[in-house]
């Protein structure tokens, strides 16, 4: 089962959670050619504000909510990511009717988008949010380590 934190409106917003997911729309934004947030660890006015056009951009119901979902049990049960240093990362998106499945989804994306050698996938979080087709959306982050000699 996976671990389910919030970040944003009424969310848990543990600070090294909200940390991360500014990171993560802080790439959205820079991708789109707006300017990035503070990633203070702290979810305020501006963090939930960027969480609501996050949502509506990407399909959600603008709850102001992103959960964070240490999938690392679910799926493959490859090492969850902690801190992304990877080569050729990606970033990849599925759609699922609870998060476990959405969080799934995302991760076959990314692991297709990536096409790593074997036994050098890494996964971070998933980042989930109420809307898309099936009730739930999720991205998530994954490169390839370098190989063990």
């Amino acid at each position: 089962m996976p671990s389910v934190r919030t970040v944003g409106a009424g969310g848990d917003n543990k600070p090294d959670d909200v940390q991360e997911v500014q990171a993560l729309l802080n790439v959205w934004r820079n991708d789109n050619g707006l300017p990035v947030i503070d990633e203070d660890g702290v979810a305020g006015s501006v963090t939930i504000g960027v969480i609501n056009a996050f949502q509506a951009v990407r399909g959600g119901n603008g709850d102001g909510q992103i959960f964070v979902v240490d999938c690392s049990d679910c799926d493959d049960g490859r090492t969850a990511l902690e801190h992304l240093g990877a080569s050729g990362e990606v970033q990849g998106q599925g759609d699922g009717a609870d998060q476990k499945e959405a969080c799934e989804a995302a991760r076959a994306d990314c692991r297709a988008q990536v096409n790593c050698p074997p036994g050098t996938l890494q996964m971070g979080k998933c980042y989930c949010w109420r809307g898309g087709e099936l009730g739930w959306t999720c991205t998530v982050r994954c490169g390839c380590s370098s190989p063990v000699a």
